[in-house]
């Protein structure tokens, strides 16, 4: 069991690691830009619906907070990172005991980072893209998780951005499988950078 999600999580960090290789090469490969560059410094919040679906079959709700940062590498590509936590609650949706409620709920927390990045002309409401490979921790039904997510979304007017984000968690003791949809809102704090002058 342990050797399966060791091997898992084996697989997610070089496709994460191989696929940021990847990017970062072609972002290099571009002229960098003469004008300023708009950095990404936001927070964001959201909102979720954890469900769990092996163990026992529950919804229910959490909230999150998280913060995004992404530094401009050329005109088109920002590479960063993100760090995110939460909590709320599941509860069954078919009860064994109908009569006692007493654990017919329970809590659930996690807290993530991962890779951020800013895909298409920074200028103009760029796409973002989010991937964490096992890089956090969280519980579901008191079963410790690590969790897998991959965001993505797009910036709006007036500094604004929205993401989607989908949460797999990886069950430590194989008891439980969740899955965890996410819709995040974020406001950019940003800074530009300034252009150097050449002499």
């Amino acid at each position: 069991m342990i050797d399966n999600i060791l091997a898992t999580m084996k697989k997610t960090i070089i496709f994460v690691l191989a696929f940021l290789c990847s990017s970062i090469t072609f972002a290099q490969n571009t002229e960098l830009p003469k004008s300023d560059r708009e950095w990404l410094v936001g927070l964001d919040f959201g909102t979720g619906v954890p469900i769990e679906f092996h163990d026992i079959k529950a919804a229910g709700m959490s909230l999150h907070i998280g913060f995004d940062f992404a530094r401009p590498i050329n005109d088109r590509y920002a590479l960063g990172f993100y760090i995110s936590g939460g909590g709320g609650f599941v509860g069954e949706l078919k009860p064994d005991d109908k009569y006692d409620k007493s654990d017919r709920f329970s809590g659930t927390l996690k807290f993530s980072a991962g890779v951020m990045m800013e895909i298409g002309e920074l200028k103009n409401q760029p796409f973002l893209l989010g991937i964490s490979p096992c890089a956090g921790f969280g519980l579901v039904d008191m079963d410790l998780i690590l969790p897998v997510e991959l965001r993505f979304g797009r910036m709006l007017a007036n500094n604004w951005y929205i993401m989607g984000e989908i949460t797999y968690g990886i069950s430590l003791a194989n008891e439980t499988m969740s899955i965890e949809p996410t819709i995040r809102v974020g406001y950019n704090f940003g800074h530009k950078e300034r252009t150097r002058k050449k002499r």
